[in-house]
């Protein structure tokens, strides 16, 4: 396989098509690279940190494939033709960030008042709305439902059987590397070629909130908290480290 022309470029991550021996496209597949550049509050403050792409490419893929084992549809099909990029299956995006808690961190606690670190077991599941536009405001079932951001209300009960098991392959992962998963963002669409309901973009230090054992910051809160982009890179890196040393 052979990377095509560029699909789209987002705040993270650029996608592009993909072509086989003789140069024809080959349907329903795409490369997804994760690239440096870095985002926060819906992309007004932007940034590029060296090593960061690497970094999330590299847990995303190895998380990617346990949660394949443990029984999750994803997009994921294979590397890709750079060291940051892999090859994965074309989806017709849900517009919903669905969000797992297992403690109460960040918004959640400045919208509730709710102090940090307050466990929830079992997972506590959100919604917003995906759109800058309107700042991804929260959103039920119900009403993603009748304003058809969503297909049908069984898919809603195949993504929460999905966050119960990605959460615990995640935890369970990272508890391996002496972290703890506070909470973490994930992206779910439609299979182009089936139909069926897969879990889509990436699992990575841009999307959840870790902490060592020392309740430090080993994700992209460094970022949001306006630290040196060397500071940030080393964030990104120490996870790679901790990959590497397990192996």
């Amino acid at each position: 396989m052979k990377r095509g022309e560029e699909i789209y470029a987002g705040k993270a991550n650029t996608l592009y098509k993909v072509l086989d021996d003789d140069g024809d496209v080959l349907p329903y597949v795409i490369e997804m690279e994760c690239t440096d550049r870095i985002s926060a509050g819906d992309g007004v403050r932007r940034d590029v940190v060296e090593g960061k792409g690497y970094a999330n490419n590299l847990v995303s893929t190895l998380l990617f494939e346990k949660f394949a084992e443990n029984g999750v549809f994803t997009h994921y099909m294979s590397e890709g033709t750079t060291p940051s990029s892999k090859i994965v299956r074309e989806a017709d995006m849900i517009p919903l960030e669905v969000i797992g808690r297992n403690f109460a961190a960040g918004s959640f606690c400045r919208r509730y008042g709710v102090e940090e670190g307050r466990a929830f077991d079992p997972l506590l599941v959100e919604f917003t709305y995906k759109n800058d536009e309107f700042h991804d405001p929260l959103i039920n079932c119900d009403a993603a439902l009748a304003i058809g951001l969503i297909d049908d209300d069984e898919d809603f009960n195949v993504i929460f059987e999905y966050m119960d098991i990605i959460n615990k392959v995640a935890t369970e992962f990272f508890k391996e590397l002496g972290l703890t998963l506070v909470d973490f963002k994930v992206e779910f669409g439609y299979d182009m070629a089936t139909d069926k309901v897969m879990l889509c973009d990436e699992f990575s230090q841009d999307t959840c909130r870790l902490q060592d054992e020392h309740g430090n910051s080993v994700d992209k809160d460094i970022f949001r908290r306006g630290e040196s982009d060397e500071e940030v890179s080393e964030v990104y890196q120490k996870l790679v480290s901790m990959l590497e040393a397990m192996k």
